[in-house]
């Protein structure tokens, strides 16, 4: 009621939230990594994943359907792919990733490595857009983080 103190604290539910969303980050690369599946209910429909501008295929995908096309786009270009997440930060309504990717060519055999960052931006408990980076401090500054 209006001129009554809560005995909640300022923010009570953001924490919880911004740990949830952590885990269903978590839960997307383990996914990835077992299946090259996408975890659907993370995302909203309208949820928008955005390449990086150095990636060959360097686009948005929207919907759900198109960034599940665009994960197996990838995954099926290389074998014994690996995912895994080094490092995922909470950043309120974001969560910044630092990922490692490795496998080798599916056609060519050869080995890729790579390092990435990811942000991921959250209405709520739904995913609404994924950024890509190559450059580990342009990721950490779209999250909020710039050091």
């Amino acid at each position: 009621m209006a001129g009554q103190s809560s005995n909640q604290e300022p923010g009570y539910g953001v924490r919880e939230m911004s740990e949830a969303n952590v885990e269903a980050v978590r839960r997307q690369y383990e996914l990835v990594d077992r299946t090259g599946e996408l975890l659907a209910e993370i995302y909203d429909p309208g949820a928008e994943w955005m390449a990086a501008r150095e990636d060959p295929d360097a686009d948005t995908h929207r919907g759900r359907d198109a960034i599940q096309a665009y994960i197996t786009k990838w995954v099926g270009a290389f074998e014994d792919v690996e995912l895994r997440a080094a490092e995922i930060v909470d950043a309120g309504d974001k969560v910044f990733a630092w990922i490692h990717f490795s496998g080798r060519g599916a056609a060519s055999g050869v080995p890729v490595e790579l390092k990435q960052a990811q942000v991921w931006s959250f209405s709520g408990e739904q995913v609404v857009r994924v950024e890509e980076y190559f450059d580990r401090a342009e990721g950490l500054a779209a999250a909020g983080l710039a050091q």
